[in-house]
């Protein structure tokens, strides 16, 4: 398994090189290490995106087994009542642990959706730097 943990530092250093890019005339030669450094960050991305979903995926899955819960402990407490099925809805909707879990798994998919964004410009600006690279050679 490939450690993720400095991915953010890949990110960050990228950004570096972006930024670099975009304000100065780049240099060639470095270009075609820059584009190496994209690659790994986005190895390294792919790693955290994988990690991030099966949280997403999780809080999901926990979502749907706290309702099943909240459900059941509603239907059999009132039992003797005439209870809807909106008014189990709106309980099991309300309850605490439901709510936390939604907006955890809100910010999961949130977080998610970034850092495929990321991943995109990362695989937009490898292309980019390794095109500058190969200018050099076609200048030569």
């Amino acid at each position: 398994m490939i450690d993720f943990s400095d991915a953010q530092v890949f990110v960050e250093k990228c950004f570096d090189e972006m930024q670099e890019a975009s304000l100065n005339k780049y240099d060639a030669d470095k270009a075609d290490r820059t584009a190496a450094l994209f690659l790994a960050a986005q190895m390294k991305m792919s790693f955290w995106i994988e990690d991030v979903e099966m949280k997403a995926k999780n809080a999901k899955n926990e979502i749907t087994r706290i309702e099943g819960e909240k459900y059941f402990d509603y239907k059999t407490e009132n039992s003797d009542k005439k209870v809807t099925e909106n008014m189990v809805a709106s309980y099991v909707a309300k309850d605490a642990d439901i709510v936390r879990t939604r907006r955890e798994c809100a910010a999961y998919e949130s977080e998610l959706k970034k850092l495929n964004y990321i991943l995109g410009t990362l695989k937009d600006s490898h292309i980019y730097f390794r095109n500058l690279s190969k200018n050099k050679t076609w200048q030569e």
